[in-house]
């Protein structure tokens, strides 16, 4: 008899759970989703997991490809990934939830809580470093800059060290959005200096474990061993896959693994807050307002804007070979978790049209693209061979403590640094050149008036103007 109550209690549980499931997802959706994700479902290529949160339930969950191609294990829908930055809202979240206990303040300046960080006559308030506004030069740039390769690891420690020798910033604090790492590696330390914790513990015991997110923590050593997750990499079906150097050994910025089931517990704290309450929620999802009185389409760590005349918030995450994204569509309480392990996913694109599935009777129409206009012919310029002489020299970075050599070759300078390989400087302009590589990508020659070089200004995306000294 006992048996037989035990069978029927296990029957009602499925029925139930697949009369909710058949209530939030028809089955024209699902297949429709299981459309989207054809190329993932393959046993010769990476995938990724899928989940649908819908009112506080995740109703459903995928798994496709393979978690390993070299000992052919399959993705499953526990399987863990790093979701890169879509960690950054929890980093934003962790200092919430120190400023409701009264430790800190969003307003207050860095320096009341990093000393290290210079004085750059401009105040940098922690707000500036959750909405990427405060100016700071992107630390994987700089490192880059100061001679890190590819795959060398980077930890939060170097940042500290490099951000203490700053002389400038890429602009005024609060004056402009331009997306920055460095302010969320700064704000881990300024969890474990209020804390006397690491960042991992803290993370865990005030976040995670509270939330059920058993699954889910940073990882700093690149050596330890864990199990079940997935392996990431890089390339598609079509090139082939390779593996990335694993290099990531920074906080903050990005580095949670996690599961979709940990995700949807995450994004109930958003729907029905059990840590911080609503009032933490509305201060992590307040959109920033630069100096100009200019709002921005992102809050603390998160993405917040309209989808289709829907409020969503949402973010992505690009780190090795792995890509994440995670929707929350908060009105029509609906979350949308997409995780892979291989760098073509595309997961942000897929997030989007699970939406257009799932929310297509609310959705505005698409919008209908604008045509591309043709590029403009570039102009050419032909440096004569003095002015490229007069850039022979070597270059010194007093910020990065780092030496570049330039070296007159034909038309175009040669640039050798003793930890890259050798590129080159193309002129485009009268004191303007192009690298061949990301990092050296902008250049821009000062001369005084005599018309000597007296250095060059280095920028490179997330980097503006770095200083470089020509050396006597």
């Amino acid at each position: 008899m006992h048996h037989f109550k035990s069978l029927l209690l296990v029957l009602l549980s499925f029925l139930l759970t697949k009369s909710m499931e058949a209530q939030s997802i028809s089955a024209a959706q699902k297949q429709k989703i299981q459309t989207l994700f054809k190329e993932w479902d393959s046993t010769h290529s990476p995938g990724g997991t899928i989940g649908i949160f819908k009112e506080g339930e995740l109703i459903f969950t995928k798994a496709y490809g393979m978690a390993s191609l070299e000992y052919d294990v399959p993705n499953t829908v526990h399987t863990v990934y790093n979701i890169a930055s879509v960690s950054k809202q929890v980093t934003a979240f962790s200092l919430v939830l120190l400023e409701q206990q009264g430790k800190l303040s969003l307003d207050d300046a860095v320096q009341k809580h990093l000393p290290e960080v210079p004085d750059f006559g401009q105040e940098i308030t922690l707000r500036h470093l959750l909405h990427h506004t405060s100016g700071l030069r992107n630390f994987q740039n700089i490192l880059t800059m100061a001679g890190w390769r590819d795959g060398d690891p980077m930890t939060n420690d170097d940042l500290l060290r490099y951000i203490s020798d700053q002389k400038e910033l890429n602009f005024s604090p609060g004056a402009e959005y331009l997306y920055c790492n460095t302010g969320f590696n700064l704000a881990t330390a300024i969890v474990e200096r209020i804390s006397g914790k690491s960042f991992q513990k803290w993370t865990r015991e005030n976040i995670f474990l509270p939330l059920g997110m058993e699954d889910t923590g940073y990882r700093e050593d690149m050596e330890a061993v864990h199990k079940n997750t997935a392996t990431s990499y890089n390339g598609s079906r079509a090139e082939g896959f390779r593996q990335p150097h694993k290099y990531w050994t920074y906080l903050g910025n990005g580095n949670i693994y996690t599961t979709a089931d940990d995700l949807a517990r995450w994004l109930e704290n958003f729907r029905n807050p059990k840590i911080g309450g609503q009032a933490a929620i509305r201060t992590l999802v307040t959109p920033g307002v630069l100096n100009n009185g200019d709002t921005l389409d992102y809050a603390l760590g998160i993405g917040v804007g309209e989808y289709r005349g829907l409020l969503r918030y949402s973010h992505g995450g690009s780190i090795g070979g792995y890509r994440a994204n995670l929707s929350y569509f908060p009105e029509q309480e609906l979350g949308i978790i997409v995780l892979s392990n291989f760098s073509s996913a595309g997961p942000g694109g897929k997030a989007q049209e699970i939406a257009n599935i799932l929310l297509a009777d609310l959705l505005l129409p698409k919008k209908e693209a604008e045509e591309e206009q043709p590029d403009e012919a570039k102009p050419t310029y032909s440096p004569n061979p003095k002015e490229l002489s007069t850039l022979t020299g070597v270059y010194y970075s007093p910020e990065l403590d780092t030496r570049y050599t330039l070296t007159a070759e034909d038309d175009k300078m040669r640039v050798q640094h003793q930890r890259h390989k050798d590129f080159s400087l193309e002129s485009i302009a009268e004191n303007e050149l192009r690298g061949t590589t990301y990092f050296f990508r902008q250049v821009k020659v000062i001369r005084n008036k005599k018309g000597a070089v007296e250095g060059l200004r280095v920028s490179n995306g997330r980097v503006r103007n770095l200083w470089f000294e020509k050396l006597k």
